[in-house]
């Protein structure tokens, strides 16, 4: 469990590594074309997976698989602005949720109408992955807008305002059975996990607050603040009844 973090991290340089060949499977903002072309893609299909494990696995689609997440974890580190832990602006992500699948599904219907699709079909290879020069630059875009995402912006503020695939995740994981766990008794509120947090969780706030079940949403399931725990009073676990394991606590 100590090691989570350096396996999490080689996991995510992995897919970092391979997005210009994976390009329109990874990136969930094909999933727009996927509609548009009335297709079931790879990449519905793997982010669709993504979001219905999320309330038993939380975020390990943003945690472990996106690429723009890992950009911005490595160039937020040389961040311009530093930014106090917030809750995520829901009006945002609603509204990107909404603008994402309303014009996709709008473009959608009026293909449908004219007659150039005959609906939805399942084709998980319909994007192919070919890296045409299209693509080549849509990939350049997206790297350089994440690399200026982290270097203005610290902790993924993006990925928990604007991403309308890390909101859906998020709802999941909301009620997500596996969670950073704080033993109490060994922990010294010295903050350190907090501090390395990637997304910025204020854990010591429920250490105080919820007895050490770190019940927040955003988190990434990346094992980081585990790795900085001196004391090794964090771990991450499944916790099936948060009551009866509070009950047990107290």
């Amino acid at each position: 469990m100590k090691k989570l973090y350096s396996f999490n991290f080689i996991t995510r340089i992995l897919f970092l590594l391979l997005t210009p060949t994976l390009f329109r499977a990874l990136n969930f903002a094909f999933i727009w074309h996927s509609i548009y072309w009335g297709a079931i893609t790879i990449v519905v299909i793997i982010w669709s997976i993504a979001i219905l494990i999320s309330p038993l696995f939380g975020r390990l689609g943003c945690g472990w698989i996106c690429f723009m997440g890992t950009i911005q974890d490595l160039t937020s580190l040389h961040s311009i602005f530093h930014i106090k832990w917030n809750k995520p602006l829901i009006w945002i992500r609603v509204f990107n949720i909404c603008a994402f699948f309303t014009t996709a599904f709008i473009f959608f219907f009026i293909r449908l109408d004219s007659g150039t699709i005959n609906g939805i079909k399942f084709d998980p290879w319909f994007l192919n992955m070919d890296f045409n020069i299209h693509y080549k630059h849509i990939w350049i875009y997206d790297t350089l807008g994440a690399v200026l995402l982290g270097l203005l912006l610290e902790r993924r503020w993006a990925c928990r305002n604007l991403c309308f695939m890390g909101a859906l995740c998020a709802s999941g994981a909301s009620i997500s059975r596996l969670i950073p766990v704080v033993d109490t008794q060994k922990c010294n509120l010295c903050g350190k996990c907090e501090i390395d947090c990637l997304v910025r969780i204020p854990i010591k706030d429920y250490i105080i607050n919820n007895h050490g079940l770190v019940t927040n949403p955003e988190c990434l399931i990346c094992g980081k603040c585990v790795e900085s725990c001196k004391p090794q009073a964090l771990k991450i676990k499944f916790i099936w009844n948060q009551k009866k394991y509070i009950k047990n606590v107290v």
